[in-house]
Formats: C-alpha cells, structure tokens, sequence
C-alpha cells in the first residue's frame, strides 16, 4: 500500500508538472525552431493480444501400460488462450524540438477453462491447490480415474508517464529516445474442482475437491526506451521500439484445496497456503514494430504493427509444487503479452 501511496504521489506531482509546462513553453519557446508547433496529443489504440507462457495447468494426464512392452505416458492439460481485444489510452503535449510528455493507459483481461475425464488405465493428476495430509496420508492429489474443470483468468494493466525527444538524422531516418515511470499490476486467478470419480459414474460428487489459486502483482519503477523510424514515402515509416521497465513489485499469493463432497467433506480438513513477498524485483521487456501514416503537419498519426511484452519475475506464481504432489509442475516466472495493435493519435 505504500508503494502505491508513493507512485501516486509522484505521478500527481508529474501530472501538475506537466500541466504547468504548456503555458511556461509557450511563454519563453525554449529551443523551438521557426515553423514548428506544439500542442496536446490524444492516443487512442485497440488490439487483440495473447496472454502467453502461462503454464497454467489444470491437470496432468497419466496413462499407463504397465506390462513389458508398454509406454507410460504424462500430459498436463494446458489450455489455449484466445486472442482479446485490448485498449489503450493517452493523452500528452508536444514542444518543439520533438519534445513530448505523454501518460497513457493500458488494461488486458482473458480467461480460459478446461474438462474432463481421466483415463480408466492410469491417474489424473491434481494441479492447483495443496494437497491434504489427513490419517497419516496426502489426499486430493490424485484420483483414477478422476474428473476436472478448471477456469483461469488473467488481467494486467500498466500506467506510464514518459518524456521523449527524437531526432532527424537524415531525410528519412529519426531517432528518438524516452525516459520515464511505470506502474502494473498483474493478477491471475484460477478456480475449479476435482473429483475422484469420472463424469460419467454415479458416484460422482461424493469425492470432491473445491480448489482455487491467486497471484495478485503490483509493480512500480522506471522505464527507458529507444525508438527508430524510417520514411518510405507518401507520409509512411517504419518504426520500431526497444523499451525495459526496471520495477520493484510485490506479490500475494494464496491457494486451498476444500473438500465438498457428499462423503470427503464432513471428515477431510482444508488445506490452505500463503505467500506474501515485498521485497522482488522484476523487469518488463517491450517490443514493437509498426507501420505508421503521418498526415501533412505531425497532427495525424495512424499506425498498425505488433507488440510484445515480456514480464519477468512480476508474474512469477509462488504457490505450486506443495508437499504432497504426485505431479510436480515446471516453475513459472514470466508471463509474455503479444499482439497485433491498430492505433491514431491527433494533435489538438
């Protein structure tokens, strides 16, 4: 809560800043060349992304053969994200000299489920939640032949306030660079149930498993970028940008296995696990490559290419692999954002 507190406190103090800059530039026109025009910008983009390198397994599928001759097989049941629309926001003042102050806003939401059955020759795997020790025995690890129907989401948002300048370096090349704050969050959230019986068996329901998992991210810090761009003519570029995001971030992680079954739920207790860490570090790694068209004096601009943000350690989940688990999962520590975007920004 401090964190926030202070990332507030700077982007308010930032924001004033910013405000007070137009009225001081145009007073004095601080190394603004004749002919050239300042004023505020409004970015409005829309796309359609991809949350990537979940690794959010709802089960781990074994089928065995156990005879000579035999394979015996492991599958984690890893569901597909679809692709989401997504949007973002800004708004900023440009100065001469190819000066610019934006804040922009970002968000991004997605969610995937999954279900089944086991098979009838092997065990299905229990995923999310920690087992429970009970009568001297792990239970809700696994099940044969076992059911599941899992459901994740994803959200993450990233507010920026970033000052850049660029620079002509020739008649169709353009340099730039920017500095400046980063704020996000990201929170995952997955939630099903397991049961010992297959879908189709009349004693389905009798021993089942409520299971649920959240990791909850907020992330502040500072972003550098560097930005190229080349004019092909007829007012079009190609244009490309390398940014990284150094963040301090903290993470809450929670998840619980609760029996409520008709049989398991009146003699089996709840398991239950925390994590709580305020003292990471993380870094986001973006990447874009777009096509832009800019109309006759900079006051339109409308592009369209791709972009991909790589999160690190902001995303990592604490709460996987407990004492007890019959199908220990791969650690996750990043969790990539890519897709296509389509985006204007006019100058008033």
């Amino acid at each position: 809560m401090r964190r926030v507190l202070r990332a507030l406190a700077v982007f308010v103090t930032l924001g004033l800043l910013a405000a007070s800059l137009p009225a001081h530039a145009a007073k004095y026109r601080y190394g603004r060349k004749s002919g050239d025009s300042g004023g505020v910008i409004v970015l409005l983009e829309g796309g359609l992304y991809n949350p990537r390198n979940t690794d959010a397994v709802a089960a781990t599928i074994e089928r065995v053969e156990d005879f000579g001759g035999g394979t015996n097989e492991l599958s984690p049941v890893l569901p597909v994200w679809d692709d989401e629309a997504t949007g973002r926001v800004g708004l900023g003042y440009v100065w001469g000299e190819g000066q610019r102050l934006m804040a922009s806003y970002w968000s991004f939401a997605s969610e995937q489920s999954a279900a089944g059955d086991g098979p009838d020759s092997g065990r299905l795997h229990f995923a999310v939640g920690p087992p429970i020790f009970t009568g001297g025995q792990y239970v809700g690890d696994n099940a044969t032949p076992g059911f599941f129907s899992i459901e994740t989401e994803v959200e993450a948002e990233v507010i920026d306030l970033d000052w850049s300048r660029s620079y002509d370096t020739s008649e169709s090349f353009q340099l730039g660079w920017s500095f400046g704050l980063r704020y996000a969050t990201y929170s995952e959230t997955t939630q099903g149930v397991y049961d010992e019986a297959s879908s189709s068996s009349p004693s389905l329901g009798q021993v089942r498993y409520a299971a649920f998992k959240s990791n909850e991210s907020e992330a502040f810090g500072a972003r550098v970028a560097g930005r190229g761009s080349f004019g092909i003519g007829y007012g079009l570029s190609v244009e490309g940008e390398i940014g990284l995001s150094l963040l301090d971030n903290q993470i809450d992680s929670l998840s619980r296995l609760a029996p409520v079954g008709t049989v398991n739920q009146p003699t089996t207790p709840v398991a239950r696990a925390t994590a709580s860490d305020d003292g990471r570090s993380g870094t986001i790694f973006d990447v874009e490559l777009v096509l832009a068209w800019t109309g006759r004096g900079d006051t339109l601009r409308i592009y369209g290419g791709w972009r991909q943000s790589v999160w690190d350690e902001v995303t990592r989940d604490l709460v996987r692999n407990f004492p007890g688990t019959s199908a220990p999962l791969e650690d996750r520590t990043s969790v990539t954002f890519s897709g296509y975007v389509l985006g204007v920004a006019f100058r008033l």
